[in-house]
């Protein structure tokens, strides 16, 4: 199984369509075609359904798409790794949107200590980045609780609480979760658990008005003051012309962690960065 056949099968899912995946890829029908039989006997799968509309995945076809973008971004990043050796070396670091802040000025004075590296970023959700890290796509990576932790080593770079977040008529600084029983809720998926948690330690049931994947989107419905909003308060910078208020909880706290692989030793830029990191 040679990668270039892997991206000629991601380019035919991706369109649903050989000749335009040949288009795509700047060569002619019949040798894409004749490499994709030859990773389908390789693999003694079929791959793709051919229809009259074009082609679907099989389910062994899924599987592979599923495994093999992580493959193909493995071997870029060693390639470009390696063409590195004897240069700059590379730290491969994960980054979530709402941690950016937290972790550029470890990053800054990392660079600063070390001119001699450079940086590879992945950008995604927490979850995402998990699974770059165990797959060895990425060498650390900002995380934030709740997570698993069973299959990560970790470094805890700060705490922060939860706010409160709802068109600006409400000028308390900070509110306990008592104060929020009668406030219709938005609610982010990531924190549910968490949050719904909290609330029952407690004896009390809020009033679930929405639980929703995208905090941005759920800005412009507290704007629109159907709801109050709970984020954790590094997403404040999301919040412009909003009331944000801090909720006084001791048990609704995030913790923003570096994360790496565990069962081995960190390989020496990663152990360097969380030397830096432990400075600070």
């Amino acid at each position: 199984m040679e990668l270039r056949q892997l991206e000629y099968f991601r380019e035919i899912a991706s369109t649903g369509s050989i000749n335009e995946a040949a288009r795509h890829l700047n060569m002619s029908q019949p040798p894409l075609s004749y490499q994709i039989r030859q990773l389908e006997n390789e693999l003694n799968v079929k791959l793709f359904d051919r229809t009259s509309k074009g082609v679907t995945l099989t389910e062994a076809g899924k599987l592979l798409y599923d495994r093999s973008g992580n493959l193909l971004e493995y071997a870029r990043s060693t390639e470009l790794e390696v063409s590195k050796t004897g240069k700059k070396r590379i730290l491969r670091i994960g980054l979530t949107p709402t941690t950016v802040d937290t972790i550029m000025p470890y990053i800054s004075q990392f660079s600063k200590k070390n001119p001699d590296v450079n940086f590879e970023v992945h950008d995604g959700i927490t979850y995402s980045l998990y699974q770059y890290l165990l797959d060895g796509i990425i060498d650390i990576s900002v995380a934030r609780t709740p997570l698993r932790l069973d299959e990560v080593s970790y470094m805890e770079l700060c705490s922060e609480p939860m706010i409160a977040v709802s068109a600006p008529e409400n000028t308390a600084p900070s509110l306990k979760l008592a104060d929020l029983l009668h406030r219709p809720l938005i609610l982010y998926r990531r924190y549910e658990e968490l949050i719904m948690n909290t609330f029952h330690a407690q004896n009390m049931n809020p009033d679930i008005f929405c639980v929703c994947d995208d905090p941005r989107g759920a800005m412009l419905w507290a704007k629109e003051n159907l709801a109050t909003a709970i984020f954790p308060q590094s997403m404040a910078s999301l919040c412009d012309g909003l009331c944000i208020q801090e909720l006084d909880e001791p048990d609704l706290v995030t913790k923003i962690l570096l994360i790496w692989a565990k069962g081995k030793k960190p390989v020496p830029l990663v152990q360097e960065f969380l030397d830096v990191c432990g400075e600070r």
